[in-house]
């Protein structure tokens, strides 16, 4: 019986693993295509996890909420902080701290 306890806690955590994986290269697409739009500098070529928590999507079912930090820049010799927010796989919002004003895209996928 404890093996099968053992068993099934590390296909969860062996799931989770390659669940997060798969959104954080989601979210550096996003990321990266956002700022290739706005023609601004995405910076480092990744995203490092802010928050997950659990919740569930518009249907009902169970989905961790993903915010990521990523770093920016407008003229190659500064930087910003953006963050990028996914629901489960989906890409939902993106925020950038611009020096000229916060930015912020909702509903982009």
């Amino acid at each position: 019986m404890d093996i099968i306890i053992f068993l099934g806690f590390l296909a969860i955590i062996i799931w989770f693993w390659i669940d997060s994986l798969a959104a954080r290269e989601t979210a550096i697409a996003f990321a990266k295509r956002y700022c290739e739009e706005i023609n601004i500098q995405f910076l480092d070529q990744t995203v490092a996890v802010k928050k997950i928590k659990a919740g569930r999507n518009a249907l009902g079912n169970f989905v961790f909420y993903r915010y990521y930090y990523f770093e920016f820049s407008t003229d190659g010799s500064n930087r910003f902080d953006g963050s990028a927010f996914l629901i489960g796989q989906k890409p939902r919002s993106i925020q950038l701290n611009h020096p000229d004003g916060i930015i912020i895209e909702e509903g982009k996928v």
